[in-house]
C-alpha cells in the first residue's frame, strides 16, 4: 500500500519537477549560452517573448515605442526578446535588409494565422522561394499593364458608388469603401469573380468589421503556442466564440476563397479565358506544369489564396484612406495635385488618363510614394529610418512583390476620386486612419469607426 502512495506520488512530481529543470535549463541557456546573451536589454525580454506580448496584446501593439525607451536605456543595439536583436542605426539597414543568403522564417510569426501552405506561413526558404517565383511572374509591370481594364472598370464603380452618396447627403466610411475596391481588384484577378463588394449597402461595413476581428485574432496568436490556431480553427464555431469572440470570424477571408478555388478546379481553360477576358492567378496555377502536385493539392491553394486576398486588400486600403485623408486635411496640397492632373485631364469627365501616363505625373507619384512609406512605418517594429531588425528579412520581401499591383490601384483611385468629388471630413481626423503616429502611440484610436467623408458635387 505504501510502495503504491510512494509510486503516485512519484508519478505526480516527476512532470513538475521535468518542467522546473526544463524551465531553468532554458532560463540558463538564454541569459548565458546564447549569442545573443552579451547584448544588452531587460532580462526578462532575453528570457521570453511575453514580455513582447504584453505590450502588442495588451496595450495595443505598442511594443515599437516601448522599445525605442529601451534604446534610450541600453543603447544602439539591443535584445528585445530571446532570439531578436533591434538596432538603432539607419547605415546598417541596407546591410541587414540586403536579403543576401538563405533565411528561414521565424517559426514564431509563421504560425499566427496557421496557414503553413501560403507563401506568408511557409518556414523554409527555398520551398517560400519556390512558392514566391510560383506568383511572382504575375505582378510583373507589364502583367498590371494588361489588367488595367480590371482596375479601371472597378474605380469607375467606386465612383459610380459615390454618386449615391452625393445624392443622398449621407456620409461614408471611406475605409469600407477602399476595402471594397482592393478587394474586388484582387479577387478578379486571383479567380475571375470579385464578388461585387463595391455594390453591398454601406460598403460592408459589417463585413469588414469581422474581417478586421479576424485578423486581430491571428496577430494575438503569435504570442500564444504553435498549437493554439490550428485548434482554434479546427473548433467548431461556437467554441471559438467562447475561448476568443473575435476567433469565430478567423475563417472569414478563407471561407470568401474557398468556393472560388474549387469553382477554378472544374472549369477548363479554354473556355474559362474566353468568360473572363483576363489571365487569372490562381487558374494559372492550378493548371500549371511546372509546379509538382503537392503544390497544387486543394488546400494549399486554398491557404495560399487566402493569404493573398486578405493581405493584398488591407495594406492597399490603408494607404488610400490615409492618402486620400491627407489630401482633403490639406486643401493647399489637393489644390497642387488637382493642377496637375488638369494636364492630362483638364475635366472632371474627360477619359480618364491611362496608367502610364499617370505614373509620369512627379506630384502624383510622390503623393504615391510618400503613403506607400508612411505605411512602411508603423508596421511591425520599424519606427524610422534610424531603427532596424535583425530579423529575417523576408518578411519584408514577401509583400513587396505585390507593390506592383498596388501602386496601380494608388495611382487610378486617387486620380479618380480626387477629380471626380470633393471630399468633407465628417467626425475624423489622423488618428482614425492607421498611419498616424506620435511619440508614445499610433493609430488607429480605440473605438475609431475610420475616416468619414461626405462626397460632395466637385470644383475640379
Amino acid at each position: 500500500m505504501l510502495g503504491a502512495m510512494q509510486f503516485g506520488l512519484f508519478a505526480l512530481l516527476l512532470p513538475i519537477v521535468a518542467s522546473a529543470l526544463y524551465g531553468a535549463g532554458l532560463a540558463f541557456s538564454r541569459l548565458f549560452l546564447s549569442p545573443l546573451s552579451k547584448f544588452p536589454g531587460p532580462k526578462l525580454a532575453a528570457l521570453t517573448r511575453k514580455y513582447e506580448s504584453y505590450y502588442e496584446a495588451v496595450q495595443n501593439y505598442e511594443y515599437v515605442w516601448k522599445i525605442k525607451k529601451l534604446h534610450q536605456s541600453y543603447g544602439p543595439i539591443i535584445r528585445i526578446s530571446p532570439h531578436e536583436l533591434h538596432i538603432d542605426d539607419a547605415d546598417f539597414f541596407e546591410k541587414l535588409n540586403s536579403f543576401q543568403g538563405k533565411w528561414d522564417k521565424d517559426p514564431y510569426t509563421a504560425h499566427q494565422f496557421a496557414n503553413p501552405g501560403s507563401s506568408v506561413g511557409t518556414i523554409d526558404h527555398e520551398l517560400h522561394r519556390k512558392r514566391r517565383s510560383a506568383v511572382l511572374p504575375f505582378f510583373s509591370k507589364q502583367k498590371i499593364y494588361a489588367l488595367e481594364p480590371v482596375i479601371q472598370s472597378t474605380v469607375d464603380k467606386l465612383c459610380n458608388r459615390l454618386e449615391d452618396y452625393v445624392k443622398s447627403g449621407q456620409p461614408l466610411n471611406l475605409r469600407s469603401a477602399y476595402q471594397c475596391l482592393a478587394a474586388d481588384v484582387v479577387a478578379e484577378y486571383c479567380f475571375a469573380e470579385s464578388g461585387n463588394l463595391l455594390e453591398k449597402p454601406d460598403f460592408g461595413v459589417a463585413r469588414w468589421k469581422e474581417h478586421q476581428q479576424g485578423l486581430q485574432a491571428g496577430l494575438r496568436a503569435r504570442y500564444l503556442p504553435s498549437w493554439y490556431m490550428p485548434v482554434v480553427r479546427g473548433a467548431p464555431e461556437w467554441i471559438r466564440a467562447t475561448v476568443d469572440p473575435a476567433a469565430k470570424h478567423f475563417e472569414v477571408w478563407h471561407r470568401d476563397v474557398d468556393g472560388s478555388v474549387r469553382r477554378l478546379e472544374d472549369k477548363k481553360n479554354e473556355d474559362f479565358y474566353e468568360k473572363a477576358g483576363h489571365r487569372t492567378i490562381f487558374h494559372e496555377l492550378i493548371n500549371s506544369e511546372i509546379l509538382p502536385p503537392q503544390e497544387k493539392q486543394t488546400f494549399r491553394v486554398i491557404q495560399e489564396a487566402g493569404a493573398m486576398v486578405g493581405a493584398g486588400g488591407e495594406s492597399t486600403t490603408q494607404v488610400l484612406t490615409a492618402l486620400t485623408y491627407a489630401l482633403v486635411a490639406n486643401p493647399d496640397k489637393l489644390k497642387k495635385l488637382r493642377e496637375e492632373l488638369r494636364t492630362v485631364m483638364p475635366h472632371s469627365d474627360s477619359p480618364v488618363p491611362t496608367l502610364k501616363q499617370l505614373e509620369k505625373l512627379p506630384y502624383l507619384t510622390g503623393c504615391v510614394k510618400e503613403g506607400l512609406r508612411h505605411r512602411d512605418s508603423v508596421r511591425g517594429k520599424l519606427l524610422d529610418t534610424n531603427v532596424c531588425l535583425m530579423v529575417d528579412p523576408y518578411i519584408t520581401k514577401t509583400g513587396k512583390f505585390r507593390l506592383a499591383l498596388a501602386n496601380a490601384e494608388l495611382y487610378m483611385a486617387i486620380s479618380s476620386v480626387i477629380a471626380r468629388f470633393d471630399l468633407e471630413l465628417f467626425e475624423s481626423d489622423a488618428w482614425d486612419t492607421e498611419t498616424a503616429v506620435d511619440s508614445e502611440h499610433h493609430s488607429p484610436r480605440v473605438g475609431s469607426v475610420g475616416v468619414q467623408v461626405y462626397a460632395r458635387k466637385t470644383s475640379y
